[in-house]
């Protein structure tokens, strides 16, 4: 799973034991790391680099992260726990956090297989089959999507001024009316076309089938408080590394900087984020000071959740045994 939760697909094939498997591909976005991060080294030099991620405020850092980190898992159990039992099967909120920790720690080996983690881990101990288990992740990642371009759409409108804002503000504004009018044309009944019946009646649209108002209220919820966690922990740990960023240009920046990290590019968003920090940011702050926390930041959300999935090694254990 990656910063923000958009999960990436699917199971590894020809698996015996349905585990995911860490192959050549696992190794692509490592490369990609690497190539990333000799752009930006060769755009700001390692050693300022290091000297200002030694100059970061940690007593503002280390509890940002920490506290951002727990919030996290807790709301998106908690969100896991009310779609699967919704949609799927009973789940409690202890069984969803222990999903969660075990997709931590299946993630610190081969970063994108969220999904695949997920849906295993429902059909082994739930019973739930991989297209049902799909369907109701896909529906739950639409509200991502929205969050995410919603928040980037206001906070381009008002901070304003700069081409690259303004653009973000045009294409956001744009996506936001697209993905309402397809959530609303999945959802509904209306129009009737023969086509868009068919599309409708699609297993994996069966979640979408299913759904009730107060189902799309709880879920969008959920996921704008996630980002918003997300909102406050990018701005203060900037500040931690002396980047004076605006609240307006970390509402609309933030959500690219998470797209950035979720492209399958880099594990983690691992220079991708820096990168992209870099872009939006750069006026406000030291390259240097940019590129360190660009840097720092998940490898110290990976780090966190590493750490937060060790009690459920039993589970990530039992996910593995043969059926």
């Amino acid at each position: 799973m990656n910063d923000v939760g958009l999960e990436p697909p699917p199971l590894a094939p020809g698996d015996p034991s349905g585990s995911p498997r860490v192959g050549w591909k696992a190794a692509l976005p490592w490369l990609g790391a690497v190539a990333v991060l000799a752009y930006l080294f060769w755009e700001v030099p390692l050693r300022d680099v290091w000297m200002a991620a030694q100059g970061a405020r940690l007593d503002w850092f280390v509890p940002t992260v920490g506290i951002g980190i727990l919030y996290w898992f807790l709301l998106d159990s908690w969100a896991y726990a009310y779609l699967v039992s919704r949609f799927n099967a009973p789940l409690s909120w202890s069984e969803a956090r222990a999903m969660r920790g075990v997709t931590y720690l299946i993630a610190a080996v081969n970063w994108n297989v969220g999904t695949a983690a997920i849906v295993l881990y429902l059909r082994r101990f739930k019973q739930v089959p991989a297209l049902e288990s799909t369907s109701s992740i896909f529906f739950y990642e639409n509200f991502s999507v929205l969050a995410l371009v919603t928040l980037a759409f206001f906070g381009a409108s008002s901070f304003g001024g700069e081409a690259e804002i303004q653009q973000i503000q045009g294409l956001s504004g744009w996506m936001l009316l697209a993905g309402v009018a397809v959530l609303a044309l999945l959802l509904g009944s209306q129009p009737n076309w023969s086509w868009l019946q068919r599309l409708r009646g699609w297993a994996l649209f069966r979640s979408f089938r299913l759904t009730r108002p107060r189902d799309i209220a709880i879920l969008l919820f959920i996921r704008v408080s996630y980002i918003v966690g997300f909102l406050a922990a990018f701005y203060i740990g900037a500040h931690s590394f002396g980047i004076e960023i605006p609240v307006s240009l970390a509402l609309a920046s933030v959500p690219v900087v998470l797209i950035a990290g979720a492209l399958p590019i880099t594990p983690a968003g691992l220079g991708t984020q820096a990168a992209t920090m870099l872009f939006f940011w750069e006026d406000y702050g030291d390259p240097a000071a940019i590129v360190a926390f660009g840097l720092v930041f998940p490898i110290a959300l990976t780090t966190a959740r590493v750490v937060l999935g060790l009690p459920y090694l039993s589970e990530l254990r039992r996910l593995r045994e043969p059926d």
